[in-house]
């Protein structure tokens, strides 16, 4: 599969008429050689691919990597020691061995490293191409939702561990850590984010992390899991409640429900990520929840791989833009939500699965329905 993607990028290379890529971006890395990352936020400047259009793969490591990356990783016939100073040098000597001068294309650089790379790379044209290496990422190879649909097992793992732990008297991080064993167990390299586990008050407010709130009797309690597996990412929020829902907890868990039920149903190649956005909107405005829907803060959906949040993406809140056609490979997690935030003695419900775009349709590679507690939805 290795191969395949590296064939890939060469295509878009052809395409924008590059003779090589530097990857700069841990996702981008890992996609064209396999290199297993540090999973952590300190370690987001620590490793580089180049690829050439002929095919060349070159790794660029920390000394903290190299060794290990050179015994496990025997199929990248260049791997160098990259170092914090001077890497310029350091990268401006690969396009010597491998170009006489050329185009460039990279996916991430600060402006001071622009600069300096520009300067010590003479000949060298740097052309700026992170969108369009990532939208080419998104659209998945076979190999690559097979293993997402494994993965998706290992995020349902942290969602019914959630489920069958949650009580009252509990406080979120102890849900959260539950979570997080059971996703481990099963093999996860990590979490994407920190187990999002927050209950009542935290609903309404979306607080999107773990507390050390102790969680309560009728309250909605929201899971918004993603956890990584074999290199790829796979997203569940589940809602529920703990105990009785009362009215209108159950009101707006069935606006959310069937707002995710009608973005759903539009899934399909040709469809655009606004018509998925709007179809859930319309149902959430039916209910008479319009100015609580949180896409009017956040999209309503993203796509899902070795990025938790990589295209195609749902337009940004306010706008009717960006706005993607879905094609077959595309990875995707739908996830409308509610917060009631004047009202915060109800909450915030979110509901979210991801799924795979496909010739006829759409597969879902998660199932997180809770199946210890009451379902709230009224069908």
């Amino acid at each position: 599969m290795r191969k395949k993607k590296v064939s890939k990028l060469v295509g878009l290379m052809r395409r924008e008429g590059l003779d090589a890529l530097l990857l700069n971006r841990v996702e981008n890395v890992r996609y064209s050689t396999d290199f297993r990352p540090v999973v952590s936020v300190w370690f987001q400047n620590s490793y580089s691919a180049f690829v050439t259009a002929g095919g060349d793969v070159v790794l660029l490591t920390v000394a903290g990597d190299y060794t290990r990356a050179k015994y496990y990783m025997p199929w990248i016939g260049d791997m160098r020691m990259m170092h914090s100073l001077g890497r310029e040098r350091e990268l401006s000597k690969v396009f010597g061995d491998y170009l006489r001068g050329g185009r460039v294309g990279y996916d991430q650089l600060s402006f001071e490293e622009h600069e300096r790379l520009r300067e010590e790379a003479k000949g060298i044209e740097l052309v700026g191409v992170g969108g369009k290496v990532a939208e080419e990422r998104a659209v998945k190879l076979d190999e690559e939702v097979a293993i997402m649909r494994e993965a998706g097992k290992v995020t349902e793992a942290a969602i019914r561990a959630a489920l069958k732990c949650a009580r009252p008297g509990m406080r979120e991080y102890q849900v959260a850590a539950e979570a997080e064993y059971a996703a481990r167990k099963l093999g996860a390299e990590g979490m994407s984010w920190g187990l999002a586990t927050f209950s009542g008050i935290n609903t309404g407010l979306m607080l999107r992390y773990d507390s050390d709130k102790t969680i309560r009797s009728g309250e909605f309690l929201i899971l918004g899991y993603a956890t990584i597996y074999n290199a790829y990412n796979t997203d569940i929020t589940a809602t529920t409640i703990i105990g009785k829902p009362t009215s209108a907890q159950r009101k707006v868990y069935t606006a959310t429900y069937d707002a995710y039920s009608a973005s759903l149903k539009e899934a399909r190649p040709g469809a655009t990520t606004r018509e998925l956005r709007d179809a859930a909107e319309k149902v959430i405005s039916e209910h008479g929840y319009g100015k609580y829907s949180f896409s009017r803060i956040q999209p309503i959906l993203h796509g899902l791989g070795m990025n938790v949040y990589e295209p195609p993406w749902a337009p940004e809140p306010g706008r009717d833009g960006p706005s993607m056609k879905l094609v077959p490979g595309h990875v995707v997690a739908i996830e409308p939500c509610i917060t009631l935030h004047d009202d915060l003695k109800v909450g915030g419900c979110r509901i979210g699965e991801t799924i795979a775009v496909t010739t006829g349709g759409h597969k879902l590679l998660t199932d997180g329905m809770p199946e210890t507690h009451e379902m709230l939805y009224e069908g």
